[in-house]
């Protein structure tokens, strides 16, 4: 399996309409995505390192694969619809990685 991190940097000023992003976004990339995905999960930062930081990312989803061969055909077919979407709700261009799950 395979794993895709999206992190939206918390860039002061920086706009992100988590409202937007988990309920008209996600759905849209959950439904193109399909039975590739093992599981989604989205986490919204609350603190930085240090007690009141604010913290390095406003939002990180943490999606899970099949494989790397089906990630890249959704995305082949799909990406630049979801990259089109961005500007719905950020003003920020999230940083990814795509990782193999070693350990659970």
């Amino acid at each position: 399996m395979i794993r895709l991190t999206v992190l939206y940097p918390n860039l002061k000023g920086s706009r992100f309409d988590f409202d937007y992003y988990v309920n008209v976004h996600t759905p849209l990339a959950k439904r193109r995505f399909g039975d590739c995905v093992v599981s989604w999960e989205i986490d919204r930062g609350i603190e930085g390192e240090n007690s009141g930081d604010l913290p390095a990312y406003q939002v990180a989803a943490f999606i899970t694969f099949t494989s790397l061969e089906e990630f890249r055909k959704v995305m082949a077919e799909h990406g630049a619809e979801l990259r089109g979407d961005f500007i719905k709700y950020t003003d920020v261009y999230p940083r990814f990685l795509i990782s193999n799950v070693e350990v659970q």
